[in-house]
């Protein structure tokens, strides 16, 4: 069996499983990738252990996303001759890829994080494509339970749905269990409108009305920072901002907040909520995240709260103040998060391609 995953760029959370699945398949296994990086992606590239082939670079960014076009995929393909074609997406690269399969029939598995709250604001061209490609796939790769549950939605048989979560390298993590929290809350992210970074500015403003040492520590980088730093300066309002941090420096930020609120408008998953979990620091966040009631179980890994700021409050200083509480959420959120791992990850992987034949 020859496997040929396409998608868009190498990511951290990815590149590890990748690896593993190479080493099933070997030289029988290779990525395309779309492009080396995206303009709003600073991650620097990692070892790649996995066979792979940078494709002629070409995008267009629209409302925000860049958007692959890269017709020597079909050239690529060609020579490789794969069995399966996996697709991480359904930009023109990866629509090439599924045409592939149709043409000279072969299997094809769509690969995806998406699920029906996060795709609720498709226009009903994307529905449409959805539906025509799905009905000529093979098997299904999902990231999360409501993915699946997003397949199924699509009349997709159970036993043709596989999930490759996302995940962190939990052990790197947890060797920064214990390290002392130093910070009440923190915000890892981008500071975009989907994010809520605002909403976090809120919640933190109301906190220090109750808490008058409150310390707040920020990672991420955005169009949003300046005016989230502006009213914490005007707030005084105690803070450090790190801006973008590389993800091999993560663990020891994650290890000193107590606490890593995660407000969306609209997340897929929420790779932030695991790399809090593996450090033991408990997660707030709503179900607008792919990770609510997932990952984060409300009550036992963290929290899943409507988006009302006096909510969030109100449970953060019930967090801070019964360390019986605290201690019992980080334990969850530490036992839970191994579940999620890139061995699991790459088995299901292979499996959905080992079906789909």
């Amino acid at each position: 069996m020859k496997v040929t995953l396409i998608t868009n760029i190498p990511a951290p959370y990815r590149i590890p499983i990748m690896n593993r699945v190479a080493e099933r398949f070997g030289g029988a296994f290779c990525v395309y990738y779309c492009a080396s990086k995206e303009p709003n992606r600073m991650w620097k590239l990692q070892e790649l252990k996995h066979p792979h082939y940078f494709l002629k670079q070409r995008m267009i960014r629209f409302k925000g996303r860049y958007i692959h076009i890269n017709f020597d995929v079909w050239k690529y393909l060609s020579l490789f001759k794969p069995d399966v074609v996996v697709t991480g997406g359904f930009n023109p690269t990866m629509l090439l890829g599924w045409l592939y399969t149709v043409i000279y029939r072969k299997k094809h598995v769509p690969m995806t994080d998406g699920w029906l709250k996060s795709e609720a604001n498709l226009s009903q061209l994307h529905f449409f494509i959805r539906k025509i490609v799905y009905k000529y796939s093979n098997a299904f790769v999902g990231a999360s339970k409501h993915t699946m549950s997003m397949f199924e939605h699509y009349d997709i048989p159970k036993e043709k749905i596989f999930q490759s979560q996302l995940c962190v390298d939990n052990k790197k993590f947890g060797q920064f269990l214990g390290a002392k929290k130093e910070y009440d809350i923190m915000f890892s992210g981008q500071f975009i409108d989907r994010k809520m970074p605002f909403f976090f500015l809120e919640v933190a403003k109301k906190l220090k009305g109750s808490k008058r040492d409150l310390k707040v520590l920020l990672i991420g980088s955005g169009p949003l920072q300046n005016g989230v730093l502006r009213e914490l300066n005007q707030n005084k309002i105690n803070y450090d901002f790190l801006g973008f941090v590389q993800p091999d420096d993560l663990p020891k930020y994650y290890a000193s907040g107590k606490l890593l609120l995660f407000p969306t408008q609209s997340d897929p998953w929420g790779i932030v909520a695991n790399e809090a979990c593996a450090v033991g620091t408990p997660v707030i966040t709503c179900d607008n995240a792919g990770v609510a009631n997932d990952l984060i179980i409300d009550g036992v890994t963290g929290f899943v709260l409507p988006l009302k700021s006096d909510l969030w409050v109100k449970k953060i200083l019930e967090l801070l103040d019964k360390k019986d509480l605290y201690d019992k959420i980080s334990k969850g959120a530490i036992e839970k998060v191994q579940e999620y791992n890139f061995d699991v990850a790459a088995e299901g992987f292979i499996k959905a391609c080992e079906k789909s034949l």
